[in-house]
């Protein structure tokens, strides 16, 4: 099972890292993309990572979004999460994509080395291509697609972004 979270992948790769060894963290990395809130961190379950599993996690951030943009995402495994300790607790998702609401989690109780160790799994993940850029215009088409089927539901959409969907009808 991985766990699937937006980053922003340039932050992670070599050519923004100035002055770092390739295999080290840009601390611009962690404090963007790993920023806790109540020392829990967020993430969407997406299976094996098919390309449907993936596509459903972007559509949970995409939705639950200000405004349209692209995204970058990138899955870990549960279970080397899981065999380093960390507790994981299945929360409901805050997304109008309705399908994935049951499919969120808070990694749990994190502190300096336990978060250290979830940006070892993305550093990880990017090298070895479990991540994906998902352009703006393909967002908004995967987004179109599933309010059109009445899988995104409009309410829970903001105004920015429901006035984008709606006008690419």
């Amino acid at each position: 099972m991985f766990l699937a979270r937006m980053i922003t992948r340039s932050k992670w790769e070599s050519e923004s890292k100035p002055g770092l060894a390739s295999d080290e963290i840009p601390a611009d990395a962690i404090t963007a993309d790993l920023r806790t809130k109540g020392n829990t961190l967020s993430f969407w379950k997406c299976g094996r990572a098919t390309d449907s599993e993936v596509t459903s996690a972007v559509l949970a951030i995409a939705a639950g979004r200000q405004s349209l943009q692209k995204l970058d995402i990138v899955w870990i495994p549960q279970e080397e999460l899981t065999r380093w300790g960390h507790q994981m607790v299945s929360t409901p998702g805050t997304t109008p994509f309705t399908e994935m609401v049951d499919r969120h989690v808070d990694v749990c109780h994190l502190d300096y080395h336990r978060l250290g160790q979830i940006g070892d799994q993305v550093a990880v993940a990017i090298r070895q291509r479990r991540c994906k850029r998902f352009a703006q215009q393909a967002v908004l088409d995967l987004l179109v697609d599933r309010f059109h089927g009445g899988r995104v539901s409009e309410e829970g959409l903001t105004k920015k972004l429901r006035t984008t969907i709606l006008n690419a009808l």
